[in-house]
């Protein structure tokens, strides 16, 4: 039987753990990702990222997933947590 995380009919709550991820991989700032990410060809803004690291942009397209995943060598699964409700 699968694990619920959500109540049926509401979406499973996400959280992005890419601040976390940076820390593991020694970069310091969003600005040294955004030159990272860059330099192969994704285009973003620092504040837009900034939104992305904190968890305060509820869409990030495709190529900024990708690109993420790309400059910092890792899976979706690092980069996204689903959060358990918490028990009343």
């Amino acid at each position: 039987m699968s694990k619920s995380f959500a109540a049926p009919g509401r979406p499973v709550p996400l959280a992005f753990r890419v601040r976390v991820v940076m820390a593991e991989r020694g970069i310091r700032s969003v600005a040294a990702l955004q030159r990272l990410l860059d330099g192969i060809g994704v285009k973003i803004s620092v504040p837009q990222l900034i939104r992305i690291v904190d968890g305060q942009s509820s869409h990030v397209s495709t190529m900024v997933l990708g690109g993420l995943i790309a400059v910092l060598h890792c899976s979706i699964a690092d980069l996204i947590a689903i959060h358990e409700p918490v028990a009343a």
